[in-house]
């Protein structure tokens, strides 16, 4: 293989490739803070109480007046008590929205995982193309020096000659675009991975192959069953039940209870007496009151209807969605299965017929060399038992992206679903 940029190319298998893209993408550690937000918000709604207690001082003097020294202290704490049941449903809404940051964050997870793998596959596909084009390349380079020395020495006329160097001028041009079509795939690789652009890498391992031999309905079902849009439905149902469930709860008015201590101090002199001679100041009084208020306030307006209505109105958005999303479900599934069992039959077809072609390609090979064959007949013969390898080389890149799209529209990785199917 001919790596990006004329670098050695860093041999990498797809555990290692999922697993540094999952340590390195960007956009997965922004899901992965939004999920610590969350979870932080989660915390206020655990509050047995919305708001914090009320301290209330209140001082009263006749200093700036009368000045006799009278006045009033007064010290109070308050506390607001909720009587629905409010916490409950605050803390069932702070629940469903840290699911679903989860939800989002796992999917991204899952996104990403599926398409390094499905790049993954498709550099190492591209790989074994590149180097069986090269081998084909080798090979018509050699019968073009092999007719090059007959035509020199008569034994060949030198139109076959230019077929054989016009054949290799084609399989040169073939290396060209695989080799294009290796370094997109290298690049796009990289970059999932976080890798510099120009970073060279080559794909290690093997791809394992087997038909799956679940049938189409029970594909269906998996996908309903697992796709995760169906639990985000369901979650984004949830919260939304919650927040209804709240504003009726906070048409209950709240209870606030304060307890609070009064000192009084009174000077009483004589004209607040009768009979009192004048000058006398005969008498002081201090009291120590202590106290406990209760407050409620009376619910004449409901401020909570259109709240009320709104979420009522969005409970069946979110069920008319979530059949919607069923129904999308169910054919998307039945579409990947499809396209799925197409690849499968051809990569089964060409399999079963590539032996043959590669025992005939020989013997074609051996004929020409004997000179039992002309090049116009060898050429096409040729030409069409190679294609058979690239035939199959490209139906393994389609099976990639039809398993690609099953992992997608089942919200599955391969391995589950293989599960799945031995169950």
């Amino acid at each position: 293989m001919i790596p990006v940029s004329g670098l050695s190319a860093s041999p990498i298998s797809v555990d290692q490739a999922v697993s540094q893209a999952l340590a390195k993408n960007k956009e997965l550690q922004v899901k992965r803070l939004a999920v610590k937000t969350v979870e932080a918000e989660r915390l206020k709604a655990r509050l047995w109480s919305p708001s914090n207690p009320e301290l209330e001082v209140e001082a009263v003097s006749d200093l700036f007046t009368a000045k006799t020294g009278e006045g009033t202290l007064r010290l109070g704490v308050s506390q607001e008590f909720e009587l629905g049941g409010q916490r409950s449903h605050r803390l069932q809404i702070a629940e469903a929205h840290v699911e679903l940051a989860r939800l989002d964050l796992a999917i991204a997870e899952e996104s990403l995982a599926r398409e390094v793998r499905a790049v993954f596959y498709s550099l190492l596909l591209e790989q074994r193309k590149l180097a069986f084009v090269r081998y084909a390349d080798s090979l018509a380079e050699a019968l073009r020096d092999t007719a090059a020395v007959r035509v020199r020495s008569g034994f060949l006329p030198t139109s076959e000659f230019t077929f054989l160097d016009l054949d290799l001028a084609s399989a040169r041009t073939i290396i060209h675009k695989t080799q294009a079509a290796l370094n997109e795939t290298q690049t796009q690789l990289a970059w999932l991975l976080g890798e510099a652009s120009d970073t060279a890498l080559e794909a290690i391992g093997e791809m394992n192959y087997l038909p799956l031999s679940l049938t189409e309905e029970q594909f269906v079902g998996l996908a309903t069953t697992h796709r995760p849009e169906i639990q985000e439905s369901r979650l984004r149902q949830t919260g939304t039940t919650a927040e209804l469930k709240l504003a009726y709860a906070e048409r209950i008015p709240s209870l606030r209870v304060a307890t609070f201590y009064s000192r009084e101090h009174s000077v009483f002199t004589s004209d607040n007496f009768t009979g009192f001679g004048q000058g006398h100041y005969g008498l002081k009084d201090t009291d120590h009151l202590f106290g406990l208020r209760f407050s409620l306030p009376l619910p004449l307006l409901d401020k909570r209807r259109s709240e009320i209505a709104r979420f009522r109105n969005q409970m069946e958005v979110n069920d008319a969605t979530l059949h919607s999303t069923e129904s999308q479900i169910r054919y998307e599934a039945r579409s990947a299965f499809r396209t799925l069992q197409s690849a499968e039959l051809t990569i089964d077809l060409l399999q079963k017929v590539l032996p043959e072609s590669d025992s005939l390609f020989q013997s074609l090979q051996s004929a020409y060399a004997q000179g039992r064959l002309r090049v116009a007949d060898y050429l096409p013969q040729r030409d069409r038992l190679l294609s058979t390898r690239l035939n199959l080389l490209d139906a393994y890149s389609a099976y990639v992206m039809a398993r690609k799209e099953c992992e997608r529209s089942s919200g599955m990785e391969w391995d589950r679903i293989r599960q799945g199917e031995e169950k």
